[in-house]
């Protein structure tokens, strides 16, 4: 079995890292749309099913506390219908994002880089606010993402290739 050069063991890292991506947008757009139809078909019992979780989660620690206080100062049926709105144009996003990603598309990858990158500095400013892991992780792994695409982009463009970048 011959070595692989350099640039095929980059290739192949790209596909690997890009199927990643796919992957996480593709199970992601079904659930958020889910979450959206729900939001959408039936608010009320949302709001009566959040309003009655709020107690059983404020005794589940730290974490689940800070989320019951959390719902009971901010959950409205306007912020419910809110939270559908985002939830559809999240869907939609991610689901063009999986679908132009899949297919090799170019500009998909652009469109994942802006959408992430726009999204860094609230992260960033949330994780100056109320420093948690969680959000450290969040706001790393986005920029990890975006400086990867980024770089995949810009290699592909200087070596004057229009590959697939890993598409089945």
């Amino acid at each position: 079995m011959a070595a692989m050069t350099g640039r095929e063991h980059g290739a192949r890292q790209r596909a690997r890292g890009l199927k990643l991506i796919i992957v996480y947008k593709a199970v992601k757009a079904p659930l958020v749309l889910a979450l959206a139809l729900v939001l959408t078909l039936n608010p009320e019992g949302t709001l009566h099913t959040l309003e009655h979780a709020a107690p059983d989660l404020s005794e589940g620690g730290a974490l689940l506390g800070k989320l019951a206080r959390f719902i009971d100062a901010h959950l409205t049926r306007r912020a419910l219908g809110h939270g559908a709105l985002l939830a559809w144009l999240d869907g939609a996003t991610t689901s063009l994002e999986a679908f132009l990603l899949w297919r090799g598309k170019a500009w998909g990858e652009w469109l994942v880089v802006v959408g992430l990158a726009t999204l860094v500095p609230f992260e960033l400013e949330a994780i100056v606010r109320h420093p948690t892991f969680a959000r450290c992780c969040a706001a790393a792994l986005n920029v990890v993402v975006v400086a990867y695409l980024v770089r995949l982009r810009l290699a592909e463009h200087r070596s004057g290739t229009k590959e697939s970048s890993g598409a089945p």
